[in-house]
C-alpha cells in the first residue's frame, strides 16, 4: 500500500472539520469531508490532466466483473493503478464501480442464481440484468462494498463513493433499453425499486462509513416520482447522517431534458454531485449550445462538485485547450464560499446504537442461505 498523501497540499484542499470529542458521553466523532469543486470524470492514469491548475480531483472507474472475477475473490489491481497516480498526484478521488446489466459478474447469475431480465442496451442485444430486488444480488452488493471500504476507506483522498447499481449501465440511475413491460412481469414495482435502491445506498453508506457517498438517480417511466422518493428517503434517515446525496450525471444547462427531476432537485435540501452529460464541443448538447450554461444551472440547483470530461483538463492532444478553465475557476471559488461554513455532519459509532453501525462481514448473510431462503420461500409462493 503507498503511503497517504498529507492533507496539507495546497491542491489537496478539504474543507473539513476535523474529529472532536462530544462532551456527552465523551465519544470521539469520524468527521465526514463532502468534495466541493472541478474534478475530471475520467483519466486517472493521464498525467497530462493533472497540469490544470483548477483540477482538484479525478474520479475513478471500474467495472464489478474485473475486480471480482469470480465470488469472493477479489482483484484490485486495476483500480489500485488508478489510486496510486491520484495519491502520486495530491488530488482528491472519487469511486465508481459499475454494476448493472453491462458490468455485474456473470457468476451472479450462472452460478449463484439471481434472477435477471435480458436486455438491449446501446443497440446492443443479450445483456442480462440482474434483478435489484433479488436478495443474492442485494447480499453481493453489500460484500462488494465491504470489500471496496476494507481496502479504500481510510484513504483521506478518497472524497465520495457512488453506489453500484442494478441498472443498465450499473451506475447511472435509469433503465435505458429496458422494456418495462417485460420488466413488470418479472416483478418490477415502483415500491420494490425504491426499496432495493435504498437498500444498496444504505450497504455503501454503512460500509463506508466516514465518507460521502452518492446515488446517481434518472426518471424512470418518464416520471420523477420514483427517484423523488429515493433521495429524499435516504436524506430524511437520521442512521445516514446526512451522507448520502443525489449524483446527476446528466448536468446540460438543460431545463427540459428530465425536467420533472430538475424541479424535484430544486427542492432537494441535500447534496448534489454532478457530471457534465457530454465534452464541451458536442455543443447540441447543452442548452442554446453553449458549456457555459452547466454551470449556470449547476448554481441554481445548489450543486457542490462538478465533473467535467477528461477532454476539458488534457494539456496536449485532442483537448479544449483550457478554455474553460476561467469558468473551473469561478465554479471553485462559487463552491468554497457556498459550502465552507456548512456544520460538520459527523458521526459518533459508540453513542449510535449498534443496528446502525456497519456490518462486518462475518455478521453478512451467506449468499448460500439466502438462496435457500429464497427457494424456500418460491416453494411457499408455488
Amino acid at each position: 500500500m503507498m503511503p497517504m498523501h498529507s492533507s496539507t497540499s495546497p491542491r489537496f484542499s478539504i474543507y473539513c472539520l476535523t474529529a472532536i470529542v462530544l462532551l456527552a458521553g465523551a465519544c470521539h466523532a469520524i468527521a465526514v469531508h463532502k468534495p466541493t469543486g472541478i474534478f475530471s470524470s475520467s483519466g486517472a492514469s493521464n498525467s497530462n490532466i493533472y497540469q490544470n491548475p483548477e483540477l482538484r480531483g479525478v474520479l475513478i472507474r471500474t467495472s464489478w466483473s474485473k475486480i471480482e472475477p469470480r465470488p469472493g475473490e477479489f482483484d484490485f489491481s486495476h483500480l489500485d493503478a488508478q489510486v496510486a497516480k491520484a495519491r502520486e498526484q495530491e488530488v482528491q478521488w472519487a469511486l465508481a464501480v459499475a454494476g448493472g446489466a453491462t458490468a455485474s459478474p456473470a457468476w451472479i447469475i450462472d452460478t449463484l442464481e439471481a434472477d435477471y431480465l435480458e436486455i438491449s442496451f446501446r443497440g446492443k442485444s443479450g445483456y442480462r440484468l440482474p434483478l435489484y430486488w433479488d436478495p443474492v444480488a442485494q447480499a453481493r452488493l453489500a460484500l462488494l462494498a465491504h470489500e471496496l471500504a476494507e481496502r479504500y476507506q481510510d484513504d483521506e483522498q478518497l472524497a465520495l463513493v457512488y453506489v453500484t447499481q442494478m441498472t443498465s449501465n450499473g451506475i447511472e440511475g435509469h433503465l435505458n433499453g429496458v422494456d418495462m413491460s417485460a420488466m413488470r412481469q418479472v416483478g418490477y414495482t415502483d415500491d420494490k425499486w425504491v426499496n432495493a435502491s435504498i437498500k444498496a445506498a444504505r450497504s455503501f453508506a454503512e460500509a463506508f462509513e466516514n465518507k460521502a457517498v452518492a446515488i446517481e438517480l434518472h426518471e424512470l417511466n418518464h416520471s420523477a416520482a420514483v427517484p423523488t422518493r429515493i433521495m429524499n428517503e435516504l436524506w430524511a434517515d437520521p442512521s445516514l447522517e446526512e451522507r448520502v446525496g443525489v449524483g446527476l450525471w446528466w448536468l446540460s444547462g438543460k431545463t427540459h431534458y428530465q425536467a420533472g427531476l430538475i424541479d424535484a432537485l430544486a427542492a432537494f435540501p441535500g447534496d448534489i454531485y454532478a457530471q457534465v452529460i457530454g465534452r464541451s464541443d458536442q455543443a447540441r448538447r447543452f442548452e442554446a449550445g453553449d458549456y457555459k450554461r452547466v454551470f449556470d444551472q449547476a448554481k441554481q440547483l445548489d450543486i457542490r462538485y462538478i465533473e467535467a470530461w477528461e477532454y476539458e483538463f488534457r494539456s496536449s492532444g485532442r483537448s479544449a485547450q483550457g478554455a474553460w478553465n476561467a469558468a473551473f475557476e469561478d465554479f471553485n471559488h462559487w463552491a468554497d464560499a457556498h459550502y465552507r461554513e456548512e456544520p460538520s455532519n459527523a458521526i459518533a459509532p459508540c453513542c449510535v446504537p449498534s443496528s446502525k453501525l456497519s456490518t462486518k462481514k462475518s455478521d453478512q448473510p451467506s449468499t448460500a442461505e439466502l438462496i435457500t431462503d429464497k427457494i424456500a420461500r418460491a416453494q411457499v409462493e408455488n
